[in-house]
Parts: C-alpha cells; sequence; structure tokens
C-alpha cells in the first residue's frame, strides 16, 4: 500500500511538471510573440529592399512621397549602410544638408587620399576636384570628413549615424567627427517630404557649382556597368 502511494505521488509529481513545463514554453512563445510584435511598432519605419523596391514598383511615376517626422528618418538611417540605397536630407530650399551612400563615401574617401598627380587623365581629376569640392568641403553641411567610418562600415558607419542624430562630436578611426551643428535633432519638430526614387545609371554625376567665370566640374562616379540606385530623399518642409 505504502509502495502504491509513493507511485502515485510520482505520477502526480511528474504530470505536474509536464503541466508547468509546457506552460512555460506556450509563455516563452508568447513572450517572443510580444516582443517582436513590439520591436516592429517602435521600429516599423525600418525599410527592407523588398519592401522600398515595392513601394517605387507599384508607382507609376517612380516616385512616392509622404509627410514624415525624424522618426521615420532615424531607423531609415540605421539601414543606409547595411542595403543599397542611399539617402538624401534637404533643406527647404533643396539644399543638401547631409549625404548618406558608401558609393559616394567610398569615392570621397579614395579622392581624399589620393596623392594629387597620381590621376592618369584629366576626367579622374575632374572627378575628385568635384566630389572634394562638395563632400570635403568644412563650410559645406555636408562635409564627411574624409568618410574614416568606412575602415568598418558595419560597426563605425553606425557610430557615425549616432553621432549625426544626436549632434555629438567624436573620433572614428582618429579622426574628428563633428555633428554639433548640424545633426538631426535640430529638425526634432519638423515635417519632412519622404520620396523614394530609382533610376538605373552607369555611375553617379557629380556636380560642383562655382561662383567664378570657370566652367562647373561635372564626373562621373561609381560603378561604370548598369545598376540600379534606390535614394530616398527627406526634404524640409517650409512652414
Amino acid at each position: 500500500m505504502e509502495n502504491l502511494s509513493h507511485a502515485l505521488y510520482l505520477a502526480a509529481a511528474m504530470l505536474a511538471f509536464v503541466v508547468a513545463f509546457t506552460a512555460a514554453l506556450i509563455l516563452v512563445n508568447k513572450l517572443n510573440s510580444t516582443a517582436s510584435e513590439i520591436v516592429y511598432s517602435l521600429d516599423g519605419s525600418y525599410y527592407d529592399s523588398f519592401s522600398l523596391r515595392s513601394l517605387i514598383e507599384d508607382n507609376e511615376d517612380r516616385n512616392r512621397a509622404r509627410i514624415v517626422g525624424i522618426d521615420t528618418i532615424i531607423p531609415t538611417l540605421y539601414r543606409y549602410y547595411k542595403e543599397s540605397f542611399a539617402v538624401k536630407i534637404l533643406d527647404k530650399d533643396g539644399n543638401l544638408l547631409q549625404y548618406f551612400d558608401t558609393t559616394t563615401e567610398g569615392d570621397v574617401n579614395s579622392a581624399k587620399n589620393a596623392a594629387q598627380n597620381s590621376a592618369t587623365n584629366t576626367a579622374e581629376l575632374n572627378k575628385r576636384r568635384a566630389l572634394l569640392a562638395l563632400y570635403d568641403n568644412q563650410s559645406l553641411p555636408c562635409y564627411m570628413f574624409g568618410a574614416p567610418w568606412l575602415a568598418n562600415v558595419t560597426r563605425d558607419a553606425k557610430t557615425r549615424v549616432d553621432m549625426y542624430i544626436a549632434g555629438e562630436t567624436g573620433y572614428i578611426n582618429n579622426v574628428k567627427i563633428d555633428y554639433s551643428s548640424n545633426n538631426l535633432l535640430l529638425y526634432k519638430g519638423d515635417k519632412f517630404k519622404e520620396i523614394f526614387t530609382q533610376y538605373a545609371y552607369e555611375g553617379d554625376t557629380v556636380t560642383n557649382p562655382n561662383d567664378n567665370d570657370e566652367e562647373e566640374i561635372t564626373a562621373i562616379t561609381g560603378n561604370k556597368q548598369i545598376a540600379t540606385k534606390i535614394i530616398i530623399i527627406y526634404q524640409l518642409i517650409a512652414t
């Protein structure tokens, strides 16, 4: 009788354990599902390549516009260096405030580090001059500091985005980055027009307008092969 009672006790304990374990698994799955939903709701304006292309391809005129705030721009910036798209931030008059594009950043980095007389032809020299005039000019808001984050894009490009959003000053690979006077938080309460655009190209056209009577410097950069480029443009709306 005692053995039977002991066996029943063990069976009940085992059953209780199985029930508790099953309930725990259900709870964990539910928590994971809830966490995923929360993350998606917080970062809902992250766009993967498929959704970016869908937004463009579903629109007959190849672009689409909507009104957004910096809460939409921020997560988009954290994707530019992971996926094949660029981000332009413009002021109310259409002037370039900031440009995020690993292809252009790489060209700027190469142009800055190249010896002045190492170009093999005039076109290459014009390309370097145009890139440096636009993106290596400290007086312009889109100054790229030589794009030092390309040494480790996954880690350092994120740091660059962090600093730009918050308006911080710091160092990336021993190069000083200063976004204290030009950062995204300056437009915290403002609205932007968001436009997705896509085009086929044989390199990016870079034009350096100047105030003299000299001709503008125009150069083609990037991949010479036909490629598709997705650009997300955020233009500040006049209020």
